[in-house]
């Protein structure tokens, strides 16, 4: 192998994992099913603890992506939120960085810091998937401890940069896990617990180079390197 082919590799990963953005404007074109299996099959190499692969995912399309956009809105106007997973607020440093997200996010799509009623489209507009055409749940046993959602983890981001990968833009939507029993309302009763979903289409043109990039933290305030 020639130094030029052993240099390509990590060019390649390079740009897919710093190409991959949270889009939220998408056509309602579907995704062939084709590239959808071969997205999911590929995900399902994601790495877990003792290989329990504990993920669960539902896949909702066409008509019962409609009905569940519908009762998820439904059930946040009622402001009866039902989590499978006990909602914290984040706190120090997780804290800053949300609200600077927030605020980055809000800015690039017009709307004002004081902007209550834009501030709520916008989190309805997050219900109805932005108006992706498909959406995938992501659930793991009831009886899973803090490994099996840490795997779930990994799994999402497996399955996002496998999305990325086949031209399929994305969004990670933790909201989408604060109406679980609205979930289960239109897609049948589990005992599987629902952590968040992941929105994904063809998305609208500029749509990813017209989202601001978020910033990350310095690598010196998350990393440490010992000796």
């Amino acid at each position: 192998m020639t130094s030029l082919e052993t240099s390509l590799e990590p060019l390649v990963a390079e740009r897919l994992i710093r190409g991959r953005r949270a889009v939220r404007a998408y056509r309602p074109d579907p995704v062939p099913d084709t590239v959808i299996t071969a997205v999911f099959d590929l995900a399902a190499s994601a790495p877990s603890h003792s290989n329990t692969q504990p993920w669960s995912v539902d896949v909702v399309s066409a008509g019962a992506r409609q009905r569940l956009g519908e009762a998820l809105v439904q059930a946040a106007e009622s402001g009866k939120p039902s989590p499978d997973f006990p909602l914290h607020p984040y706190t120090g440093a997780a804290a800053e960085r949300s609200y600077a997200a927030g605020a980055i996010m809000h800015e690039a799509r017009g709307i004002a810091r004081g902007d209550r009623a834009g501030r709520r489209r916008a989190f309805l507009e997050g219900l109805r998937f932005y108006g992706a055409p498909h959406v995938a749940l992501l659930s793991v046993p009831a009886d899973a401890d803090e490994r099996m959602t840490a795997d779930l983890g990994i799994y999402a981001q497996t399955l996002m940069l496998a999305m990325t990968a086949h031209g399929v833009a994305s969004c990670p939507q933790g909201v989408l896990g604060f109406y679980a029993d609205a979930v289960r309302s239109v897609l049948g009763p589990s005992t599987d617990k629902l952590l968040f979903g992941i929105s994904f289409g063809y998305p609208e043109p500029g749509a990813a180079a017209s989202m601001p990039a978020i910033p990350r933290a310095p690598l010196a305030e998350t990393t440490r390197f010992h000796e």
